[in-house]
């Protein structure tokens, strides 16, 4: 009897210390698929060569919660490249987060199946062709991902200095 109750106590620390697989968990990449389709992207912007393939067909963009559709966000590129010259991204990271089990949701803790999300902190310096003024502006940008298309973008960052350029711009084409 003494055995088999030191071998069910040896069991029940076996088990106890063992480690429990969480189904909450979060994955973080910055070399993964969706990390590098990101940074193609973005390069395409840089290079005014925008291929918005990756993006759904009905795409929410918000820049500062402006809300644009997809074919706005697509000819941004261009439109930024008529008004700048040596538009950079020059530093900054990439990184694909997806995240698993429970979320915070209005309140209390729901089921969640979860949700792939990618992040972009970056500075983004372009000079104006018209008042000929180089600018660095801190952004971040957040892609959420369904079924391998970006189906949110989200862009934060400071727009006094972008919104007197377009301004201008908007001014000289009169």
């Amino acid at each position: 009897m003494r055995k088999t109750l030191l071998l069910f106590g040896i069991v029940l620390t076996i088990l106890s210390c063992a480690q429990q697989k969480d189904k909450s968990s979060t994955t973080v990449s910055n070399k993964d698929d969706k990390t590098m389709a990101v940074a193609k992207l973005m390069k395409g912007y840089v290079d005014n060569n925008f291929d918005g393939s990756i993006l759904s067909e009905g795409c929410i963009v918000r820049f500062n919660n402006i809300e644009l559709n997809r074919e706005d966000f697509i000819g941004m590129s261009q439109f930024h490249h008529s008004m700048f010259d040596d538009i950079t991204f020059p530093d900054g990271w990439i990184e694909t987060i997806s995240y698993h089990g429970e979320n915070w949701k209005e309140g209390s803790y729901q089921s969640e199946d979860g949700e792939t999300w990618t992040n972009q902190w970056t500075n983004w310096t372009a000079t104006s062709k018209i008042s000929k003024e180089t600018h660095t502006n801190r952004t971040h940008f957040n892609y959420h991902w369904e079924n391998d298309k970006i189906v949110e973008v989200n862009a934060l960052f400071s727009d006094l200095w972008y919104d007197k350029e377009v301004k201008l711009f908007m001014e000289n084409q009169k």
